[in-house]
């Protein structure tokens, strides 16, 4: 491969993608718990099913608390592409992060070669942290409506 990245490179990039998926789940469970303790003690022994204004305002809180959450890893993976250089402006890095971490594809902005793979690490992550915070949310919706749940 000419131009192409030495062994040294491609290892150095692999413990960038696992150091970056390991803070980003970090991250997340951490946020996870934060959200689980407050809306524990929030439905403790209640039963929201009748209620649907109070239900609606206890989802809508908690999907926002887990899109800041998301937006905190979205912001993880920016910064590293800043401080790798991989994308000079911050604005740019946050965008391309976001449609990555989304699998949206990012429109305009465009990484270098080098780090393509850091990138497609990041389309990977997303999704689960996305599928691990649903899965969160429709435990709480059956616990508030009266379902059985665990803490």
């Amino acid at each position: 491969m000419t131009g192409g990245l030495g062994s040294g490179a491609y290892l150095a990039l692999l413990v960038v993608c696992a150091a970056l998926a390991m803070l980003t789940v970090t991250s997340h469970a951490i946020a996870l718990a934060i959200i689980r303790r407050r809306l524990s003690r929030r439905i403790s022994g209640k039963t929201y099913a009748d209620h649907m204004f109070t239900e609606a305002v206890i989802i809508s809180t908690t999907v926002l608390s887990l899109s800041l959450a998301h937006l905190f890893e979205i912001c993880i993976w920016a910064a590293a592409y800043v401080a790798l250089g991989a994308i000079a402006n911050p604005q740019d890095a946050i965008y391309y992060s976001t449609s990555t971490y989304t699998t949206l594809g990012a429109d305009g902005v465009s990484i270098e070669r080098t780090f393509r793979a850091i990138a497609g690490f990041e389309s990977l992550i997303g999704p689960m942290m996305v599928a691990w915070s649903t899965a969160f949310l429709v435990e709480f919706v059956v616990r508030m409506r009266g379902g059985s749940g665990s803490n």
